[in-house]
């Protein structure tokens, strides 16, 4: 595949709040429905003026290299906490069912598991929604189990575990 992860600076995450309809993202043509609803922006801001490391905190586009093009989005919705970060994601309608999600979700997965602390990688997805469970099955999740969510309802929760010896801790 061809995806690859654009993480975005503070500024820019600032300026797509200043004026969403006016956003630019490097000269780089978004998809519509590639970039998330504002609520994301506002909390990765909020979280990063808090203390928490822009790495954790930071929006990262997935750019189609072959399209030249951001297609979706996804981010660590969390700074690790005993060595867990969960993940979420979302690609534009037009560039579904054609892997990018999962290309996507993979590259998340290989951020999160570069740092030392981070041991699992969690996730969920709505009960109804089969293409997002697929996407993180192909992925190397698995159900780990189900919540009900104040927002979403009933939600599947999903975990993918670091490969034993793909990172040595440091004494």
């Amino acid at each position: 595949m061809d995806i690859q992860l654009i993480t975005m600076t503070p500024a820019e995450a600032e300026s797509l709040l200043e004026d969403p309809s006016t956003f630019t993202f490097r000269s780089l043509e978004i998809t519509p429905g590639a970039v998330p609803p504002d609520v994301v922006f506002a909390s990765t801001l909020e979280r990063f003026r808090s203390g928490e490391l822009w790495f954790w905190c930071a929006p990262r586009f997935f750019f189609l290299s072959s399209e030249d093009r951001i297609i979706g989005s996804g981010c660590f919705k969390n700074s690790p906490l005993d060595g867990a970060v969960e993940i979420g994601c979302g690609v534009a309608e037009s560039h579904r069912r054609r892997n990018f999600a999962t290309e996507g979700v993979k590259l998340l997965v290989a951020e999160g598991f570069s740092k030392p602390e981070v041991t699992v990688i969690t996730a969920e997805t709505a009960i109804s929604n089969t293409a997002s469970q697929r996407v993180l099955e192909k992925a190397a999740f698995s159900r780990s189990g189900s919540r009900f969510d104040p927002e979403d309802g009933r939600v599947f929760t999903w975990r993918r575990e670091r490969a034993a010896g793909s990172h040595r801790r440091k004494r």
